[in-house]
């Protein structure tokens, strides 16, 4: 094949290229493993821990992201990774108030008294927060939204700007958890004042954990981790061992370059762990930081020496509302609360330059050992357990680098010298190995074994060898 402008050259050579970047793109799938539209294929992949396989998801969800880890996964009779994604898409179209369409975010901007029907699923997770609520006298209030936007910390645009006292005053006229009711048979919402509007984020995390640890248990997955934004319930065992679960160390937190460091790593078998603090989500003005939590009681930030909370519950949903409930009641108060509910909770208080622990149940151990790390270098949020081998990807990432920069280099020595060398396109080589033969025929030293697309290079040399044997017989 012999193409003469330039244009012509390329076309091929594009097409060469192509189909070597398609190559490698569908080797990085392979690498990757399952492909969704909310999980990241890179970061899901299998393990091995001894003689069985760890397989581990992770994608983004809830504006966070979320990681499963399933040990010796049993054969899925259908893709394991779309069942997860499809579950935190549920939860997200029912609860998430940064969807317009969600069944929250039509009850809020309904004007409506009457009952306003919802999924059962909404509808359990209102139940039990007005439950929290209840226990608290207020201080866990999922009303609370209309303030937490005032604040910069909803999903309105940011400003961080602190509110007047009169907005304040105003806001709170429509806030309130005695001004919400739910109803069971048939679920439904109903607000007494038109302006009341539902933020479920301090609670609904922890219910998405727990759906997707539900969807895996129906699915035949017996011993799973389950973690979005921090929240972890775990299900079975990891061969025999519980699952640990690390709790950040605010300390850690605040010093560069350490935030990774734990304050424990705590041993769980079918549980859930959820921790709130203000190390992270806050704003500052005039040298005074803002925490991203509001006291419904206030509305206004808490402003206490608590640093972080973790409750551990047999659901994430009830960790999950608990540690927020608890992180605005303070040290003190919500101690004597989580002693009242039987709840096991490691609170973290600020003491000046030091940090002071105090636990209940099975955390208690925890507040005994002195302030400061107990376990480094180990991602908070995930199973801390170290006898895991990087996944393929990581370990193939190195490889995969290299060879697409090895590639990239000969396509550009190719593109350079079809361009200023005007060499012609032949054969699967590209022709930048092309010659030609003694008979005229154009053959190519990388190419000792043609394949189709060279058909006319093949049928070139053919004649070019029957016309030798002619003539030398």
């Amino acid at each position: 094949m012999i193409l003469t402008s330039t244009t012509q050259r390329m076309v091929p050579f594009a097409a060469f290229c192509f189909a070597v970047l398609t190559m490698l793109g569908s080797a990085g799938s392979t690498f990757g493993g399952d492909l969704l539209a909310q999980s990241d294929p890179a970061n899901n992949s299998d393990a091995t821990a001894g003689d069985a396989v760890i397989r581990e998801l992770r994608g983004a969800t809830m504006g966070t992201t979320y990681m499963v880890k399933i040990y010796d996964p049993p054969e899925f009779e259908s893709d394991v990774a779309i069942a997860v994604d499809a579950e935190l898409r549920a939860v997200n179209d029912q609860m998430s108030t940064y969807l317009k369409s969600s069944e929250i975010s039509r009850f809020n901007d309904s004007d409506s008294t009457d009952w306003f029907d919802v999924s059962v699923e909404t509808a359990e997770v209102v139940s039990a927060a007005l439950e929290i609520a209840e226990a608290t006298g207020g201080a866990f209030d999922v009303t609370v939204g209309p303030l937490v936007n005032a604040w910069s910390f909803g999903p309105d645009p940011k400003t961080n700007v602190v509110p007047s006292d009169s907005v304040i005053d105003t806001l709170r006229e429509s806030v309130g958890y005695k001004k919400l009711a739910v109803r069971m048979d048939p679920p439904a919402l109903k607000k007494s004042v038109p302006t009341l509007k539902v933020d479920l984020s301090s609670i609904a995390k922890g219910h998405g954990v727990d759906r997707v640890v539900d969807r895996l248990a129906d699915l035949g997955a017996e011993n799973v981790f389950v973690e979005i934004g921090g929240e972890v319930r775990v299900a079975g065992s990891k061969g025999g061992q519980p699952w640990k679960v690390g709790i950040q160390n605010p300390q850690a937190a605040n010093a560069d370059g350490d935030a990774m460091s734990l304050a424990a790593a705590h041993p769980m078998q079918d549980q859930a762990m959820a921790t709130s603090g203000d190390y992270r989500i806050y704003f500052e003005v005039d040298g005074k930081r803002y925490s991203h939590t509001i006291d419904p009681r206030t509305g206004r930030p808490i402003d206490h020496d608590l640093a972080s909370v973790s409750v551990v519950a047999d659901t994430c949903m009830k960790a999950d509302g608990w540690a927020t409930a608890i992180n605005v009641l303070g040290a003190d108060a919500g101690i004597k609360v989580a002693s009242e509910q039987g709840l096991d909770v490691l609170v973290i208080r600020r003491r000046g330059d030091e940090f002071v622990r105090v636990g209940t149940g099975s955390l208690s151990s925890y507040a005994l050992a002195a302030a400061g790390p107990a376990t480094a270098d180990v991602d908070p949020t995930t199973d801390v357990a170290a006898d895991q081998p990087p996944s393929l990807y990581t370990r193939m990432l190195p490889t995969l680098v290299i060879t697409v920069i090895g590639f990239g280099v000969i396509l550009f020595a190719m593109a350079i010298g079809v361009i200023f060398g005007r060499k012609s396109i032949s054969g699967s080589c590209g022709g930048l190995a092309g010659k030609k033969n003694d008979d005229g025929s154009v053959s190519c030293s990388l190419c000792s074994n043609p394949s189709d697309a060279c058909q006319e290079l093949r049928e070139q040399m053919k004649e070019g060898r029957a016309k030798k044997d002619a003539a030398e017989s």
